[in-house]
């Protein structure tokens, strides 16, 4: 598998952008609006939803932080870059190879992942994290009284 790098589009934002950006952020309904196409005869199309995070997220990064950076992973990743999107340390994604708690394959000496297998795996995890924060909320409320001096 080839991998051609290309350079990266870099597209500046001036300062009258980014107020605009921040005055409709804070909008008090901005999270329930929909993004709209309008074409030159009239007709109008929402976007995809999923588009529509992408670029209400993206517009969100840019106000908190200056910058954004976006780019879609590509379909094999290294075992550095597979831990790096799990939050994890190679070591113990390795570990999971081994205990076969995460698909990989190899190349020569180096192990890959596929990328859908590793978002799954985070999707996986955050739905686990998810459960147990629920579980301890359900814990509090039952018993918090109980711990407090």
């Amino acid at each position: 598998m080839s991998t051609e790098l290309l350079p990266a589009a870099r597209i500046q934002v001036d300062d009258q952008t980014m107020r605009e950006a921040q005055e409709t952020i804070a909008l008090p309904d901005v999270k329930d609006a929909v993004l709209v196409l309008r074409f030159p005869d009239g007709t109008e199309r929402e976007l995809p939803t999923k588009l529509e995070t992408l670029l209400g997220d993206a517009v969100r990064a840019l106000i908190q932080q200056g910058s954004v950076s976006m780019g879609q992973l590509p379909e094999e990743l290294t075992s550095t870059v597979a831990a790096d999107l799990l939050s994890v340390s190679r070591p113990t994604l390795m570990k999971w190879v081994r205990d076969g708690e995460i698909d990989s394959y190899r190349v020569g000496s180096h192990t890959r992942f596929r990328r859908e297998v590793v978002l799954a795996k985070k999707a996986e995890i955050a739905a686990r994290q998810r459960t147990a924060f629920n579980e301890l909320r359900a814990f509090d409320d039952e018993f918090g009284e109980d711990f407090t001096d």
